[in-house]
């Protein structure tokens, strides 16, 4: 998976109904008609399987005999929700959401900010690794493009919270393996649940379990690095902390893309061996065991070269227990 696909999927989760393009969900989807057709999957124990089909992966998920749910019988709205405290300004990445619990399957948690939306994401490993990814924003999303004019709303508690999957059938509230799940926080917010390639026993339960542990505010995000006077006009537009040794040749890499007056810098911060993301010929350097990388593509507009950004940038090393939420200094 690229990081362009990843970014994309990220949006799409932050602001559907736009398609999600940094994972190819139109294979997974391609996948699942497939399956539907050909109802080839075995069903065991009442839980979800991976099936396989033309080298994509999708989730199957068991579907029950019971008679179609009843409708929704959805929250009063809330007033206003009140204003999550400040996130901080000298960290470049805050999440929104924490998790709690997650299945063993699970391996890391990613995290991404900007264009492509906040996001929380729980990784595990492998080709396909299954995909946990939660959202809150403050009113309730939009019915996502696939179920859109056909959408069923079936109720569920999501640990004291009200809640609802949302579908295209009412006898899979899974939606045939792209997950919806939505709740109410108890801030008045709405927070998403979108689950991927997850093969587990009595898959509702387990997410429902997953989405009632995650908690809500604004957390800075350690990460690796200082970086000291970032130009006034330097604006954030994405920023990702991805953890996919089986793609990236490295346990993690952290990516911080801004742009200013036209141009882009991206920086990449990642273990010994790691690539470096954006347009341009990098500048890099390898200190205190880490490789950070810097492409400025047009230093005129920036007012600043790759090698000037670079000079700024203090690495921290590989030990997480010793990354710094405090990023940005004058």
């Amino acid at each position: 998976m690229t990081d362009s696909e990843l970014a994309t999927m990220l949006k799409d989760l932050a602001d559907t109904p736009a398609p999600p393009l940094r994972i190819d969900v139109d294979r997974a989807r391609r996948a699942g008609g497939r399956r539907r057709r050909a109802r080839t999957t075995a069903l065991a124990l009442g839980c979800a399987a991976v099936v396989a089909a033309g080298g994509a992966t999708a989730v199957a998920v068991s579907r029950h005999d019971a008679p179609p749910a009843p409708p929704a019988v959805l929250p009063e709205p809330a007033p206003p929700a009140p204003a999550l405290a400040p996130a901080p300004t000298d960290n470049p990445m805050v999440a929104r959401a924490k998790f709690g619990w997650l299945p063993e399957q699970i391996k890391g948690v990613e995290y991404a900010v900007g264009a492509h939306g906040d996001t929380a994401l729980a990784i595990g490993s492998g080709d396909l690794p299954p995909m946990i990814w939660v959202s809150v924003s403050d009113q309730e999303p939009t019915v996502p493009q696939d179920v859109a004019g056909r959408q069923t709303r079936i109720p569920v508690r999501v640990g004291d919270r009200d809640g609802y999957w949302i579908t295209d059938d009412a006898n899979d509230p899974l939606n045939h393996g792209q997950t919806y799940l939505r709740w109410r926080t108890s801030d008045g917010r709405w927070a998403q649940l979108l689950a991927y390639y997850l093969a587990v026993p009595d898959l509702p339960r387990v997410l429902t379990r997953v989405a009632a542990g995650v908690t809500f505010a604004n957390r800075p995000v350690p990460l690796p690095l200082r970086i000291t006077s970032l130009p006034d006009t330097f604006r954030l537009g994405d920023g990702y902390l991805s953890r996919r040794p089986g793609q990236d040749g490295v346990p993690w890499r952290l990516v911080l893309q801004y742009s200013a007056n036209g141009a882009l810098a991206t920086i990449t911060v990642s273990l010994p061996g790691g690539r470096a993301d954006g347009p341009g010929v990098p500048a890099c350097v390898t200190k205190n065991g880490l490789r950070a990388c810097v492409k400025v593509d047009k230093a005129e507009a920036a007012g600043i070269t790759s090698q000037e950004l670079l000079s700024r940038i203090t690495l921290i090393g590989p030990d997480e227990a010793k990354w710094t939420t405090h990023v940005l200094s004058p």
